[in-house]
């Protein structure tokens, strides 16, 4: 697994309270002015040669994520004026003019060096408008890590136009046919790299979900015949079987401070939500249906549990009060939703619901209210998880064929596709922020 990249130096320059509002242009929403930034490639500051290719490699890695983000215009690089090798990274060692002239009001410059198998990174976000360093940052890592370097410092990027760190170093777990016809569990980065296959059973695997840390995955599995969970730890290889007395677990998600799961367990024909511990034993039961009580996923304070019944006639969404016991319907638009995620800001959930013959993502206040569509039913959308940030969901569609994921703002704007794997790829869910 990848090994943690070890932040060295601080910001060299840093401005509290800056915004995109000191540069010349400002970031607006998905859809509106784009910021024009320039990434150009790394200056080898080393007496090792690029084997790895890191001068682009890290180059594309950080315009791939601000592209993605929907806020910048990357420039295109074949319109550089200036030789990366030829001149420096520092303040009045280039000359600004050669990125203002192609309209760059932002520039990432950037050097590297490289020891065995240790590199070692530096990079600076300039404001061409102004002629001034905004951030430096120096890192370390394994070579082979690079990517997590230049995802980091996207995030910083970010944070400095938003006030929030960006969300490009983080990770998805998602259901992948892409060996075969058998579902596998899989984890990766947004970009597709560093594609960790958590599973290898040749049989039917589901519904992954992260513990709070990052450090697990906890996901449903018919490996040992009855259908139960399973929590494998990444970075020991360690794996956790929950073993109901009776019944099958069909998904859980653990509680936000990474003590609890609630679990859908299905006995007798009926589901219900109850609450376990981290080696499956139950704590109590949280719900008596009489149908189905499923796709449970947490609010972030841990007080209340988001959840699918069809107590009603229909699945809908409804909320569970953990303290009281009792429960409050929340959606009342629509004959079919399901699949539920409370946002990490606490706001607003988001959910999959049927229009005419095709499933649509929506979102809804946390309160309840009118839903807002967020993705049309031209193809089937599902599976919605929401960033660390709350700021963007993914979510599966079958919109170019085959189910893959996709990214699009909260608000359903800039839908991109992440994947392309060759298989069917779905029930993505969000990691937090990596270390």
């Amino acid at each position: 697994m990848t090994q943690k990249i070890m932040l060295m130096l601080s910001f060299l320059v840093f401005y509290p309270g800056f915004a995109g509002a000191q540069f010349k242009g400002e970031i607006v929403g998905q859809g509106g002015q784009k910021f024009p930034i320039a990434v150009s490639p790394l200056k080898n500051l080393g007496t090792a040669g690029d084997v790895a290719k890191l001068s682009e490699g890290l180059a594309d890695t950080m315009g791939y994520d601000l592209d993605l983000s929907g806020w910048f215009k990357v420039l295109d690089r074949s319109a550089y004026i200036e030789h990366p090798q030829n001149t420096g990274i520092t303040l009045g060692t280039f000359d600004f003019k050669n990125w203002s002239t192609l309209g760059a009001e932002g520039l990432v410059k950037g050097g590297f060096s490289v020891q065995g198998d240790e590199v070692t990174v530096e990079l600076r976000l300039y404001d061409v408008y102004q002629n001034k360093e905004r951030i430096g940052k120096r890192y370390t890592g394994k070579v082979k890590d690079y990517r997590r370097i230049a995802h980091k410092f996207v995030d910083e990027i970010i944070n400095q136009f938003t006030g929030v760190p960006g969300i490009f170093n983080s990770r998805l777990t998602y259901v992948s046919t892409s060996g075969g016809r058998f579902k596998e569990i899989h984890v990766s980065h947004l970009d597709g790299t560093e594609k960790f296959q958590v599973t290898n059973n040749r049989t039917i695997n589901l519904s992954p979900s992260w513990t709070p840390d990052g450090r697990a995955v906890l996901y449903s599995s018919f490996k040992d015949r009855v259908q139960t969970l399973f929590l494998f730890e990444l970075y020991s290889g360690k794996e956790t079987k929950f073993s109901p007395r009776a019944g099958r677990l069909i998904s859980g998600k653990v509680s936000p401070d990474g003590k609890s799961v609630a679990a859908t367990l299905e006995s007798g024909g009926n589901s219900n939500l109850y609450l376990l511990d981290l080696n499956g034993n139950v704590i109590r039961k949280l719900t008596e249906e009489g149908g189905i009580a499923v796709s449970p996923s947490w609010s972030p304070d841990g007080r209340q549990i988001v959840y699918v019944s069809d107590r009603a006639g229909s699945p809908q969404v409804y909320v569970f009060d953990v303290a009281s016991g009792k429960s409050r319907r929340l959606t009342y638009s629509g004959g079919y939703n399901t699949s539920p995620e409370w946002s990490p800001k606490g706001d607003r959930v988001v959910y999959t619901g049927r229009v005419g013959s095709r499933f649509v993502i929506f979102s809804i206040n946390a309160d309840g209210g009118e839903p807002r569509k967020l993705t049309s039913e031209s193809s089937d959308s599902e599976d919605a998880t929401w960033s660390p940030d709350g700021r963007f969901i993914a979510f599966s569609s079958n919109r170019a064929g085959k189910y893959q994921l996709y990214i699009m703002q909260a608000t359903g704007e800039n839908q991109r596709r992440l994947t392309g794997s060759g298989g069917d790829d779905t029930k993505p869910n969000w990691s937090p922020r990596l270390d």
